[in-house]
């Protein structure tokens, strides 16, 4: 996906592992599951699924979103407003 922005490139295979570390799992359809085995909706778009090849992993967190450029801007914008300004 040319609209990805991409922190850190893994393999599907460690990403995967990566994932399961964390308590989620991947379906043989490639859509990120949590540890009760249900598909993860994307805040994004509620209506789609979060799946191996668009995901991210969070830095500093367990959370997963779409690796798009709103997805992650949103993430920042949410972050920032719990910092305090020095």
């Amino acid at each position: 996906m040319s609209n990805q922005i991409i922190f850190e490139e893994l393999e599907k295979d460690e990403k995967i592992i990566l994932l399961r570390v964390f308590d989620y799992d991947v379906d043989d359809k490639g859509f990120i599951l949590n540890n009760l085995g249900a598909r993860i909706s994307s805040e994004e778009i509620p209506s789609m699924f979060l799946h191996i090849d668009s995901v991210s992993m969070v830095p500093g967190s367990l959370k997963l979103i779409e690796g798009t450029p709103t997805a992650i801007s949103k993430f920042i914008r949410e972050r920032a407003k719990n910092v305090k300004p020095s």
